[in-house]
């Protein structure tokens, strides 16, 4: 029996020993599977982790490395090296708090080991820098959160207040009489269904059609009743029942359907009156610094179309920048839901090779039996 035992010795260790050759050759794969064969023999040696954790580690299998350091510390806690290879695949792994620990560990195993302290004085410096960078980063990004917000809040401010008195003076001047549909509206030409479809569908039309007025072939000054009575003669021309064959029948009268409720809505409708005042006053201006090549009907009306789009631009742009914040929340969730798969895939790693060691054990102990039971026949 004793010979028995040496032979299995000696066979792992030759193993041990082709494994070095390998590794000292950078051929830390075939090193890998001279070691796993030398751990199939003899799993009570702690050098066979050790030198396979370090290959693992030349593999940039982390995980592995720091299986096989765990059992090395395992198998031989009184052996400061193993601490360091454990600690060696934590740092790799980028987790440098619990790696400084171990290499604390392993210096009250060894005390003068230079390796043990070096790592531990690296590991502190990593740590500190990682707290300091993911606080930095934290901070910029609450600082960038709150900027966007406060850009976000305030993107109209600017604009809306320079129109602002234009709407108080509005809401003052404001007095109630009788509404009754305006005859210069009630009189006016709309032409048929598909010059009206052509027209709301123009080129750039989302552009254009920001102004509801505009849609309707109103007026600012046109009352509530004049904005129904117009939003039903314009609904009848281009409603898709009413041009069956036309394609895009639906879309002019959803956007006639859409300028009517901005209209029908009471602050909207005011905002929308002071945007247009307040486009026309920046035409009338540009008008006077022109060569007037254009009237100055005109030229408020292109003005006007500005202010609107102005608006729609900066309204994009928050959108924009709300998009980019749920985007980058996102990506961080991600990379916490990557975290989180990473370590259960290592969980179930470990726990699959710790039943494949305990095959590899079942399978010996019924070797050596099966053995005993010959010697003992003969």
């Amino acid at each position: 029996m004793a010979e028995e035992g040496a032979q299995w010795e000696v066979e792992a260790l030759a193993l041990k020993k082709q494994g070095d050759t390998a590794f000292g050759s950078r051929d830390y794969a075939a090193a890998v599977t001279s070691y796993t064969s030398a751990i199939s023999i003899d799993d009570s040696n702690h050098l066979f982790y050790s030198n396979r954790a370090a290959c693992y580690l030349k593999l940039n299998e982390k995980s592995k490395a720091l299986r096989d350091g765990e059992k090395c510390v395992e198998l031989k806690p009184d052996w400061g090296k193993g601490y360091g290879r454990k600690a060696a695949a934590q740092f790799a792994l980028g987790r440098f708090g619990p790696a400084a620990e171990t290499y604390k560990e392993g210096m009250r195993v060894d005390p003068d080991s230079a390796a043990l302290k070096q790592g531990y004085t690296d590991s502190k410096a990593k740590e500190k820098s990682a707290e300091d960078a993911k606080k930095a980063a934290e901070e910029a990004e609450k600082k960038k959160e709150e900027e966007e917000k406060a850009a976000e809040d305030d993107l109209l401010g600017d604009f809306f207040g320079d129109i602002e008195e234009t709407v108080v003076e509005q809401q003052g001047k404001a007095v109630k009489k009788e509404m009754r549909p305006q005859e210069k509206f009630t009189n006016q030409d709309l032409g048929s269904s598909a010059a009206q479809i052509a027209r709301i569908l123009q080129v750039n039309f989302e552009w254009k059609n920001l102004n509801p007025y505009n849609v309707l072939q109103l007026d600012i000054d046109a009352n509530e009743e004049d904005v129904k009575t117009r939003y039903k003669k314009l609904s009848t021309l281009v409603h898709p029942d009413k041009n069956l064959g036309v394609d895009n029948a639906k879309d002019a009268f959803d956007e006639v359907k859409k300028a009517y409720n901005l209209l029908k809505d009471e602050e909207k409708q005011m905002y929308t009156k002071a945007l247009v005042e307040n486009g026309r006053l920046r035409g009338k201006e540009v008008y006077k610094k022109s060569d007037k090549t254009e009237s100055e009907e005109v030229i408020m009306a292109k003005e006007v179309m500005k202010v609107f789009a102005e608006i729609e631009a900066q309204r994009r742009q928050a959108e924009k920048m709300k998009l980019a914040a749920k985007k980058r929340e996102r990506s961080m969730n991600d990379e916490e839901q990557t975290k989180l798969k990473e370590e259960m895939k290592f969980n179930k790693e470990f726990k699959a090779e710790g039943r494949q060691q305990a095959r590899v054990d079942n399978w010996r102990d019924m070797a050596n039996g099966g053995k005993k039971k010959k010697q003992k026949k003969n």
